[in-house]
């Protein structure tokens, strides 16, 4: 059976946020179709967690527990993954702050840019060795929705540009993408989740809500040399929700047919 996804041998991809939720699925995914995995996340024990299940598994993972918008962290972080797996064409920056919390939305929003832009120059700073790829997490809730807490819409928006600077930044040798879920699976999102009536969701057309494996293979294939022509795009995978608008939420709860 052919390769689809085309990862040349010995490539490695850096995953930021992966100890949990869409960021581990991302870096299991990328070990599993052959990629050496460097897992950061703030959390230290999460990120060693992932790395000894992939290296548990046959694959190839190291730990990195830091602040990702610490400059110097991800520099040396960065310099360690290049040490340990050489070049790295690969940037899933999925780490993020979460949603819910309280926050200043000046503060917030530079803190959710940095996520990735620190990350990013630190990565780009090391000597390229063939056409580099990044996929940057965003929301609907932003580039495509307004309602919901202010400075998050905010932030998922100024992602999507700050991908799309990137993208444009150095033709042939450098491609970026976004992809934006709506509601995910995820230990930060379980309790409003369950709360709200659980996993079954009626108003999506698919009937649920999204897992975090489903943006993990739509990152995968956005990294891999598959998707070579495609840069600067925002890719909603969201299940079909945009499809049935609020007001048509409203008008089948009130007809009794949400879940046909």
């Amino acid at each position: 059976m052919d390769d689809f996804l085309g990862f040349p041998a010995n490539s490695a991809i850096i995953v930021t946020g992966a100890a949990s939720g869409i960021g581990e699925a991302t870096a299991k995914l990328a070990a599993r179709l052959g990629l050496a995995v460097s897992c950061w996340d703030l959390s230290a024990e999460g990120a060693v967690a992932t790395a000894e299940a992939i290296n548990k598994a046959g694959g190839r993972a190291i730990p990195f527990g830091l602040d990702v918008t610490d400059r110097e962290a991800a520099q040396a972080a960065m310099a360690e993954s290049y040490e340990a797996f050489g070049p790295i064409r690969s940037l899933a920056a999925v780490a993020g702050p979460p949603s819910f919390r309280p926050g200043d939305l000046n503060e917030s929003v530079a803190a959710t840019i940095d996520c990735a832009r620190i990350p990013t120059e630190a990565w780009l700073k090391q000597e390229p060795e063939a056409l580099r790829s990044a996929v940057y997490l965003s929301s609907v809730q932003g580039p495509r929705y307004g309602a919901g807490v202010q400075w998050y819409t905010v932030a998922k928006s100024a992602i999507d540009g700050y991908m799309r600077s990137i993208a444009a930044m150095r033709p042939g040798g450098l491609r970026a993408n976004a992809v934006l879920p709506d509601w995910i699976q995820t230990p930060r999102t379980a309790a409003f989740i369950e709360k709200t009536g659980g996993a079954e969701w009626p108003a999506n057309p698919m009937g649920r809500v999204g897992l975090p494996g489903d943006i993990a293979n739509t990152i995968l294939f956005l990294l891999s040399p598959a998707a070579h022509y495609v840069n600067g795009q925002s890719i909603i995978v969201d299940g079909g929700s945009q499809l049935r608008s609020l007001a048509w939420m409203r008008m089948a709860e009130a007809s009794g047919s949400a879940a046909n």
